[in-house]
């Protein structure tokens, strides 16, 4: 029952600070508790600090996780413009991705040292990246991870590759903002 908000805190990047989540959990259900108490709710106000309990944190995580993916793919294209640079300059791919999580932004740079760590722990690059397109569950992330797995397997031009997709990341990106900046007018235009 608690796996989701589980999942929705390690999207949101509390990885490291569960206990923000658990206290966030307490609090809500001591507030919700006196609530509904003071409201006169007798029994029913376990059951209501109850929920409150597992909603205000699911739901905080849930926004959390919107406001970081967004951040991430806007930085992301940049992301992969270092890895271009760095294979190109002659380094392999984990010394690359170390570049990256050593001087990207957050949340990139959290993301890409975890990937790090992961591989340095015994875990496969392909696993690590399957782990990360996991976290930050976006389309732009699982093309990133397919791209490099199929690399991977096959060979090519890795600086090549991985520069095509970032002109494709955006692209797609420059196509959302249009859409939105057109969604918006429509909505200006009629009222």
């Amino acid at each position: 029952i608690m796996r989701p908000i589980y999942e929705a805190a390690l999207q949101a990047g509390y990885q490291n600070d569960m206990q923000k989540i658990l206290v966030m959990m307490l609090m809500s259900f001591g507030v919700g508790l006196a609530g509904a108490f003071a409201l006169g709710m007798g029994i029913n106000s376990l059951c209501f600090a109850l929920i409150l309990a597992y909603l205000v944190p699911y739901r905080h995580c849930n926004s959390r996780v919107t406001k970081r993916n967004r951040k991430f793919i806007d930085q992301f294209p940049d992301a992969l413009d270092m890895i271009v640079r760095s294979v190109r300059s002659g380094f392999p791919l984990s010394v690359a991705l170390q570049m990256l999580a050593e001087n990207a932004e957050e949340p990139v740079r959290s993301e890409f040292r975890q990937v790090t760590d992961e591989v340095a722990l015994g875990r496969s690059l392909n696993q690590a990246l399957n782990r990360l397109s996991t976290r930050i569950n976006e389309p732009d992330i699982r093309f990133f991870v397919v791209v490099l797995t199929v690399q991977q397997e096959t060979g090519g031009n890795l600086a090549e590759i991985v520069g095509n997709l970032s002109g494709i990341i955006r692209k797609r990106k420059q196509i959302r903002h249009k859409i939105k900046a057109m969604t918006s007018e429509g909505k200006a235009t009629g009222f």
